[in-house]
C-alpha cells in the first residue's frame, strides 16, 4: 500500500510539473512570436530569439524524460539558462533598463526551472539527484 501511494504521488508530481512546463512553453512561444514584429533594437531581437529558443526547448525537456535520456541533463540546463536569460534580458531591453530587477527576474526564473527539472526527475523515476 505504501508503495502504491508513493507511486501515485510521484506520478502526480510529474503530471503537475509537466503541465507547468507546457504552460511555460506556450507563454514563451506566444510571447516570442508577438515580440518579433515589435523588436527594434539588437537587445530586443536577442531577447526575442532567446525566448523562442526557451519555448522550443520546453517540450524537448519533456521528450527527454522518455526518449534520448542521455541528453536530458543538457537539455534541462539549456532550458533553465535560456528562460532565465530571457527573463533577465527582457527587464533590460523592454522599457527602462533596470539591472536589479533583471537580476531578480533571472534568479527567480532559474530557481523555478531548476525546481521543475527536479520535480520531473523525482516524479518520473523517484530520483532526487
Amino acid at each position: 500500500m505504501k508503495f502504491a501511494v508513493r507511486s501515485i504521488g510521484r506520478l502526480l508530481l510529474f503530471a503537475a510539473a509537466s503541465l507547468l512546463v507546457l504552460v511555460i512553453a506556450w507563454g514563451a512561444l506566444a510571447g516570442g512570436v508577438s515580440n518579433v514584429p515589435r523588436s527594434i533594437t539588437l537587445g530586443q531581437r536577442l531577447e526575442t530569439a532567446v525566448q523562442l529558443v526557451a519555448g522550443a526547448l520546453s517540450p524537448v525537456v519533456l521528450l527527454t524524460c522518455f526518449r534520448l535520456k542521455r541528453w536530458a541533463r543538457a537539455v534541462r540546463n539549456a532550458w533553465a539558462v535560456s528562460l532565465a536569460a530571457a527573463a533577465g534580458i527582457s527587464a533590460l531591453v523592454w522599457g527602462p533598463p533596470m539591472a536589479g530587477i533583471a537580476l531578480l527576474f533571472a534568479s527567480a526564473v532559474l530557481l523555478v526551472t531548476l525546481g521543475l527539472a527536479w520535480a520531473l526527475r523525482a516524479g518520473l523515476a523517484g530520483e532526487t539527484d
